[in-house]
């Protein structure tokens, strides 16, 4: 009896020996670390190639949107330099324009001061014409008045 008893305990002990060894599940396979490196190499590649393809989309986006920004930059030059010139063109219209109307305002003030000085001339001609007519017309009727106040006292 005692020899089946140590015959069951050393069968115990193979038992639980073999059993707590190795377990019956596929972490401990014998290509189990090689097989999770590879599933995590293949897991990183997808991820990495969505990230490129991500990246490739975002790439042609910002691509577009800087073509966009210079084509606008080029048309902002261009606008500016298209107001520019005609901001230039319209000052020196302009700048004509004024030396043209002071030209023509100074040609107006000499014409209307020779005017004037033509008219107060003539006026003082006329004046004076009338100022000599009105002194010998004052001096025929004093004459007259004379000649008349004479022949007044004659008759009387």
């Amino acid at each position: 009896m005692r020899l089946q008893l140590t015959y069951m305990i050393l069968l115990k002990n193979i038992i639980l020996a073999k059993a707590a060894r190795e377990p019956s599940y596929p972490t401990c396979s014998r290509y189990d670390y090689e097989e999770r490196l590879l599933e995590r190499v293949l897991r990183n590649e997808l991820s990495i190639e969505n990230m490129l393809k991500e990246i490739r989309e975002t790439y042609v986006k910002v691509e577009s949107a800087l073509n966009l920004m210079h084509e606008d930059r080029h048309k902002l030059s261009a606008a500016k330099e298209e107001m520019e010139a005609e901001i230039k063109s319209r000052l020196h219209v302009g700048l004509n324009n004024m030396s043209d109307s002071l030209a023509f305002m100074k040609h107006v003030h000499e014409e209307m001061g020779t005017k004037l000085n033509d008219a107060i001339n003539i006026s003082m001609a006329n004046i004076a014409d009338a100022i000599t007519k009105m002194t010998e017309n004052s001096s025929k009727t004093g004459l007259q008045l004379k000649k008349d106040i004479d022949i007044l006292k004659g008759t009387l």
